[in-house]
């Protein structure tokens, strides 16, 4: 079963969650080490999620403007939202790089 994000990600496929999910608290750790910045140094308990949807989700995350978006508007996921897609939601996409595709494949399943 998929675990989309509100953009149409596969949470399912993130280390951070992969790591949380196996309660694998060395790889947490090397996560919090190798997705640091100068702006974020992150923890290894930073690092905890369940997925978008989820209350438990990466420190990094939970100031997403698009999850944000979509939990204000209790859609969990964007292509249940009356304004899907919207300029948020592809403006994100254009900074992910590559193509959608996918992330609206995702949401399409996910709807």
């Amino acid at each position: 079963m998929l675990n989309i994000g509100a953009c149409g990600i596969d949470c399912g496929n993130c280390a951070a969650y992969k790591a949380t999910q196996a309660n694998d608290v060395t790889k947490l750790a090397e996560l919090a080490v190798s997705w640091s910045s100068e702006k974020n140094k992150w923890k290894a308990a930073d690092m905890c999620c369940d997925g978008c949807t989820s209350s438990r989700v990466f420190k990094g995350c939970k100031e997403c403007a698009v999850r944000t978006c979509a939990q204000d508007k209790s859609v969990g996921v964007c292509s249940r939202c009356g304004d899907y897609p919207c300029d948020k939601l592809e403006g994100m996409w254009k900074g992910f790089g590559g193509d959608v595709t996918t992330y609206k494949a995702n949401l399409e399943k996910a709807k």
